[in-house]
């Protein structure tokens, strides 16, 4: 009977509490003015900035604009060419040495800038070069250059050792992981093909 009586009064007091939260529209906390709503957007109509952002993107992605340095401009496409080329061509050897060839060109260019004495350790060398180095290397035509160097390696068969010692550590920069011990398994099979035709 306790028991009874006291449900039934909690209940009353929980319809009692519902009923007057819902007549004052269920506020969940006390509201106090916070003064005047303002914009959060920084741009106005006509404002071109947001575009102008775009407009760069789409230029790096798709355009070949460099910073007009001639000689750069040449280890650029050379090196864009060869890597294009090896990505085609993965097994067929003279697109390996070009490929090589290039990318150490394109490597002692970025290396020049740099004027490093050790390129192993570059924090041992001038942050202002490094900087002006990567400022060099960092156009819209370098951003191309970086990517197709990325597909070219991950096709495989390029190896660390193929590369002179003195730009290993720089050709890793352009490279990424895709410097891989192993030949590509397009080659492998190509060379058991020719092996079994001989």
């Amino acid at each position: 009977m306790h028991r009874f009586l006291f449900s039934a009064c909690a209940a009353a007091v929980v319809s009692f509490v519902c009923v007057s939260w819902a007549i004052r529209g269920f506020p969940a906390y006390s509201v106090e003015p916070v003064g005047q709503l303002r914009p959060t957007l920084n741009s106005t109509f006509g404002d071109d900035s947001a575009k102008a952002g775009a407009r760069k993107a789409w230029e790096a992605e798709h355009t070949l604009q460099s910073d007009q340095n001639p000689q750069l401009d040449g280890l650029r496409m050379d090196a864009l060419q060869a890597a294009t080329a090896y990505a085609m061509s993965p097994c067929d050897q003279t697109m390996k040495s070009n490929l090589i060839a290039a990318t150490s060109a394109y490597a002692r260019g970025y290396m020049k800038i740099f004027d490093c004495p050790n390129p192993d350790f570059p924090m041992f060398c001038s942050e202002k070069k490094r900087d002006n180095a990567n400022a060099a290397y960092s156009t819209p035509l370098d951003v191309r250059v970086k990517a197709a160097l990325a597909e070219a390696f991950d096709q495989k068969g390029v190896v660390k050792e193929d590369f002179a010692e003195d730009v290993r550590s720089t050709v890793l920069q352009f490279a990424g992981p895709g410097l891989w011990s192993d030949p590509s398994p397009a080659c492998r099979l190509q060379q058991r093909r020719s092996a079994n035709v001989r």
